[in-house]
């Protein structure tokens, strides 16, 4: 995707984490000019030299406002959001309030149904939602091998299986991440998230739950209906750290559907960690460790 004008405003609703600075930052490279929106996560990331602010869910109506006046006609929404909005619970500005009831329908339902809200809110109010790697495709996930190490035979077969579980889960509209060994699965990823899956998991290793000779992967995969302008699986650093906690050793994500953030980064901790990381395809069974990674596979600018 490229600027219509030089210059072009690009609304950037941006959660916390890595993630929305490197959307930033490419975005510019590529000439738009980020109109960056801070919610969440985001409320004391630094983002000094950006045109934004940080707009509480009482001021969700604001927030649109604000982009709109900034000449903004497409939107790109990333980063972590920990908690839904409440707006049962806050004291909006009168603008939000206008908006109450469609915020209240968009809020509603797993998180798919809630994406899809938030494209149809953001297409009623004049702004066009654009995708993560429309902006910076440099972080789609290859086939293959990406990081680390070469999955084991172990591995591949647990890798096989948590990516069928995934698929089903993601199906139901329930997550995107599973735990599983070569005999059977550990963990599924629900409203909790993978950070505080993986945190059971250690408690389950800790508490000699799991076998020693169970080696454990973790799968993050694409759901089949998501919308792909929103919420793609991702890894980054913090993931393989967490991972490394709980005994995973190795990490599949869905090929050319996920993202891989700080690319180097991963690279060098996966390597740290004797991690293997992989991007699978449907069906991939026996293939993970058949040829091996290229540092360059994701390109420039993911650092």
């Amino acid at each position: 995707m490229e600027p219509r004008f030089p210059g072009e405003p690009l609304g950037l609703i941006a959660g916390g984490g890595r993630l929305p600075r490197i959307v930033a930052e490419t975005a510019m490279a590529r000439g738009f000019t980020p109109i960056v929106v801070r919610i969440a996560d985001a409320i004391d990331d630094d983002w000094d030299g950006f045109v934004g602010g940080y707009f509480a869910w009482g001021r969700t109506g604001d927030a649109v406002r604000f982009m709109k006046a900034s000449g903004v006609s497409r939107v790109v929404t990333c980063g972590t959001v920990s908690r839904r909005p409440d707006f049962r619970s806050i004291l909006p500005s009168f603008r939000t309030l206008i908006m109450l009831p469609t915020a209240f329908r968009v809020v509603r339902g797993g998180d798919d149904r809630l994406l899809r809200n938030v494209a149809a809110f953001l297409k009623a109010e004049g702004l066009e939602p654009v995708a993560v790697q429309d902006v910076a495709p440099q972080l789609l996930a290859p086939h293959g091998p990406i990081a680390g190490r070469r999955p084991e035979a172990a591995e591949d077969k647990a890798l096989f299986l948590a990516l069928r579980v995934a698929q089903t889960l993601g199906s139901l509209d329930v997550g995107q991440a599973v735990v599983a060994s070569q005999e059977r699965v550990i963990a599924l990823e629900a409203a909790e998230g993978t950070r505080d899956m993986l945190h059971r998991v250690a408690d389950l290793k800790t508490r000699g739950r799991i076998g020693r000779g169970e080696r454990l992967v973790l799968v993050k995969a694409v759901k089949p209906q998501q919308d792909e302008r929103f919420d793609l699986p991702s890894i980054g650093v913090s993931t393989i750290r967490e991972a490394e906690s709980a005994g995973i050793g190795a990490i599949g994500v869905t090929a050319g559907k996920s993202l891989i953030i700080d690319y180097e980064a991963l690279v060098a901790a996966a390597g740290e960690a004797e991690i293997a990381v992989v991007g699978l395809a449907g069906g991939d069974v026996g293939q993970t460790a058949a040829a091996p990674h290229h540092s360059d596979a994701l390109g420039e600018g993911s650092s």
